[in-house]
Formats: C-alpha cells, structure tokens, sequence
C-alpha cells in the first residue's frame, strides 16, 4: 500500500483515515526487521521541527507521521492538500488495541514513560484488553547513562509493540537513536497517553471533541499551558505565509 503524503511545512503527513491507518500499521506487525516508527504530530510537534533541523531529521526519518491536531487537518486544507481526518494518537491505539483484541490476534506491549505510578496505571488498563500482554514498562524518569539499561530491558521483553510517553521531541528522538536495538515491531510515541488510561487526566467530553474545541477544553482544565497554546497562532501566520507563496 502507497501512502499518499501531504507536506505541512516541511513534514509528510500521511493522509489516511483512521480506518485505513490501523489497517495499514496492523499490516506492520508481521515480520518487521527493524522498529516501525510511527509519530502523532501536532502544530506543536510541527513548529518544533521547523526551528530545530536535528529534530526536522528525526522526523522525517520516521515510517509514519499521522495529523494528531485538528490544525494540521485546517492547514491541509488551506495548502490546498485536505487530509481526509484527524488521527490522533490515543484514538488510535485504543482502538487499534480493540481491533486486534477482536480478531483474537494476541499482542505484548511495552510501556515507556511518565511518573512510576502513572505508568503502572496505564499498564494496568492496557493489560484490560484481551489477548495484550503487558510485557514490561518503566518510568520516564532516567538519565541518559542510564538509557542502555533499559534498552536493554525491552530487548528481552521484545515487544510487539512499543509506546514511548517521553513527550516530544525526547521521545522520537529515543526511537530513532535506538530503532536497530529495540526488538520491537512497531514503536510509538503517544505524549500524555500514559495519564489518560492511568486516570490522571480526563478527555474532552465527545461532543467537544466533535467540534474541534479539545485544545480549548485542555486549556481551561490547566491554564498554565496558555503558553504552547500561543504557538497555534504561529503556526497559522506560518501556514497562512505559506498558502501566499504557493498561490503567487
């Protein structure tokens, strides 16, 4: 299968629906080589790789970059290149989690990342799904000398799959520099994933979700994030600079 790209500044997006990407990472699992590294970008994530060309290289050595962000949706289709849908990243493991639970397709996974207690919780909902393993997990706080050891740890637990919760750009940076050692299949980076299954942070409720106000509902549950939400205006004077020179 061909993944159909769309550049938003600077990153390939794959613009797959949700129901395409699952099918298309499920496909992953069977006798990868090397880690599948799939990353869920943001505007955040974007404007990021923009102003860091270290990170713009993790990236973009990445197997997957899916719109988690309805910005990168709204940017798509003011470049002129509509991605069909969002696909965030907690939506899509649960319910590619659910669907290999379904076809009775047994799975082990991994989990890397957040406070001792916020990772366990999450193991534990993880663990709830039928048919998936929890083949080990660890804290997110380490040091770097300290990163052999636990690459090492998921070496032997050889995971199916890999969730790293280190936030960006730690996390993809972890992936990339370890993807030939990891003995997983498919690797994911999935930011404060770690807190929702562990009951720290609530979602938005469903109806804000279905207009597009999740960021707005985060913002008013932690003002103290007021700060990366400013970076949405710059990614939008940016988009919008560059929708004028792709039209001139």
């Amino acid at each position: 299968m061909t993944i159909q790209m769309v550049d938003i500044l600077g990153v390939p997006f794959s613009s797959m629906t949700m129901e395409e990407t699952l099918s298309y990472i499920t496909k992953q699992l069977h006798d990868r080589e090397t880690v599948f590294h799939i990353v869920t970008a943001n505007p955040e994530i974007v404007m990021c790789a923009r102003k860091d060309p270290g990170f713009e290289k993790v990236l973009k050595q990445a197997d997957l970059i899916t719109p988690d962000g309805i910005g990168v949706v709204k940017a798509s289709g003011l470049l002129g290149q509509p991605i069909k849908e969002r696909v965030a990243g907690f939506d899509m493991m649960n319910q590619w989690l659910a669907q290999l639970s379904e076809a009775g397709k047994p799975v082990s996974v991994y989990l890397l990342g957040a406070k001792p207690h916020v990772v366990e919780g999450a193991a534990r909902t993880i663990a709830s799904y039928p048919g998936v393993t929890v083949a080990g997990y660890h804290h997110g706080y380490f040091k770097k000398e300290e990163e052999a050891a636990i690459v090492e740890q998921i070496q032997k637990a050889q995971p199916d799959i890999l969730l790293v919760a280190l936030g960006f750009p730690r996390q993809e940076e972890f992936i990339q520099a370890y993807k030939h050692e990891l003995r997983a299949k498919v690797a994911v980076g999935v930011g404060g994933s770690f807190d929702v299954w562990a009951g720290e942070v609530k979602r938005a409720p469903k109806w804000i979700q279905s207009i597009h106000l999740e960021w707005f509902y985060r913002l008013c549950s932690n003002p103290s994030r007021w700060r990366r939400q400013l970076v949405l205006a710059e990614f939008l004077k940016e988009v919008l600079r560059e929708r004028k020179t792709v039209k001139s």
